[in-house]
């Protein structure tokens, strides 16, 4: 396979610095450093999704209370090289990100060219879901890049055909519904995709598909039979947060009509602020009649790889909520929003030729600066840090470093010796967990029977610190200046005299 490399000659309009795959990559790099760095100096706390994952990874299941468990998996194997640390979490959110972009740059070079792929990594890196959340690592970052893996296979299947590539989509289809179950979008696709361009007349594609389905399903057997011994699960958390909701039929309109609208014109207005200049240069360069590469038959496969990618899952994910009143989350669109920009070049007949003619790279390498440059701006202004913070409370301005400074050496004092356990909300217990030299454990909500890391002997054996929300609580509670009360409780306490419990 070809490296996203970009023309390094014979193009004047592309800047030096954007030629070569070590070029992207520095690219990369770049956007990676600046956005990591500004989005960790403008909160006081790391991601909720995040916390989540660092409290999780302190026991392999199969499968969490909320969620499949490959993106916990993920995060275990990455915090052993890397630490268990909020910055861990950020590296390998930003490392799933930029790897599923690389993909996508790939594909697009291979289906298009390589001046369409720069374009498309470009707008995609507008998108607010990858610069404003590139700390983020969760099930839906996760997700995206099985996704794109998918989108690469398919584009093998569809061009060279073999066995292997079949059994490579069957692990990562396997990897994708251990992900997030929203995987299905991407099997939608991808049968549409096989029926639409006729695999089904080959014997090799028959074969194929059968040996993708069946090492998929093989691979997700574990994790269905740990369901149906569960009586609280991920099923039963989608049917209670967002599959249950059950609108009323002119609710589901109007917030499935906003749903597609915060798609477009919000996560990707940047993207689309790139494409529409970069439409119009080429306009002005009127570019003669231009072939993409590989021909007509191959290029009509392409096409029709990149539409079905960009356009069937919102479709989908719309039809949900219009159909069984489904209350679209607006993350959801996390693993395929990038999807949606070569749609869009495609509709507005951006091609390969016809932006090598005049400025037009050299206008997108200018847009894209003057956009990344005005999110960065917009992130600091409406963080706690700038002149307009958000008028309605949010995570990352919950003052974690404030409450550990405020709890933890009475609380060790009280339980005469180190904090093992902390006990309390899951987001803000797992923010001061990650600020306690100890690294102690979560019991999260006080409940151990969604948290498998804790033994219940545990819970007797060893001294817990307890975290209360403002205004709730027992009444013997110690609260700290933000409102937030603790109190430690078990053995240790009792031993020692210092405590409450």
């Amino acid at each position: 396979m070809n490296a996203l490399a970009f023309p390094r000659r014979g193009s004047l309009a592309l800047p030096v610095w954007l030629r070569g795959p070590a070029a992207v990559g520095l690219l990369f790099l770049l956007f990676a450093a600046v956005w990591l760095w500004h989005l960790d100096s403008v909160a006081l706390s790391p991601p909720a999704d995040n916390i989540e994952q660092l409290t999780w990874m302190r026991s392999l299941e199969w499968g969490y209370y909320k969620h499949p468990p490959v993106p916990t998996w993920m995060m275990w194997a990455f915090a052993k090289l890397a630490g268990w640390s909020a910055w861990s979490s950020y590296l390998l959110g930003a490392l799933c990100t930029l790897v599923s972009v690389a993909l996508y740059g790939l594909l697009l070079r291979d289906i298009q060219g390589p001046r369409f792929a720069l374009v498309g990594v470009l707008a995609a890196l507008g998108i607010t879901f990858y610069n404003g959340r590139l700390n983020y690592f969760n099930h839906n970052v996760a997700l995206m890049l099985w996704v794109s893996a998918s989108a690469w296979l398919w584009w093998r299947l569809l061009t060279v055909p073999r066995l292997r590539w079949w059994l490579a989509l069957g692990a990562v289809a396997g990897l994708g519904m251990l992900s997030k179950y929203q995987y299905a979008l991407v099997a939608a696709g991808g049968l549409w995709l096989y029926v639409q361009q006729g695999l089904w007349r080959s014997r090799l594609q028959r074969r194929g598909l059968l040996l993708c389905v069946a090492l998929a399903a093989l691979m997700c057997l574990p994790h269905a039979v740990w369901l149906l011994g569960r009586s609280r699960g991920p099923l039963d958390y989608a049917m209670h947060s967002s599959l249950g909701a059950g609108l009323g039929t002119a609710a589901r309109a109007a917030w499935s009509a906003q749903w597609l609208a915060d798609w477009l014109f919000n996560r990707c207005l940047p993207a689309v602020l790139l494409l529409v200049p970069v439409w119009w240069m080429q306009r002005r360069a009127a570019p003669s009649c231009n072939e993409v590469p590989g021909g007509r038959t191959v290029a009509g496969a392409g096409r029709a790889l990149l539409c079905v990618w960009g356009l069937l899952p919102p479709a989908l994910m719309a039809a949900m909520g219009l159909l069984w009143g489904v209350d679209l989350q607006l993350q959801w669109g996390t693993a395929f929003a990038l999807w949606t920009v070569p749609a869009l070049m495609l509709a507005l007949d951006i091609r390969e030729k016809s932006l090598g003619e005049g400025r037009v790279m050299a206008v997108a390498g200018v847009v894209f600066l003057l956009l990344q440059g005005a999110l960065l701006w917009q992130s600091h202004d409406s963080s706690a840090f700038g002149r307009h913070p958000p008028g309605m409370p949010h995570w990352r301005e919950f003052p974690s470093q404030a409450l550990a400074l405020a709890v933890a050496e009475p609380a060790r004092q009280a339980l005469g010796g180190p904090i093992d356990i902390v006990s309390g909300p899951p987001a803000a217990s797992g923010a001061l967990a990650l600020l306690l030299d100890e690294k102690p454990r979560v019991l999260i909500a006080h409940d151990l029977s969604i948290s498998p890391w804790i033994q219940p002997a545990e819970w007797a054996e060893k001294g817990v610190l307890e975290l209360w929300p403002p205004g709730e609580g027992p009444s013997d509670v110690r609260r700290a200046s933000n409102g937030w009360g603790w109190r430690v409780s078990g053995p240790r306490v009792l031993a020692f005299g210092h405590g409450d419990g």
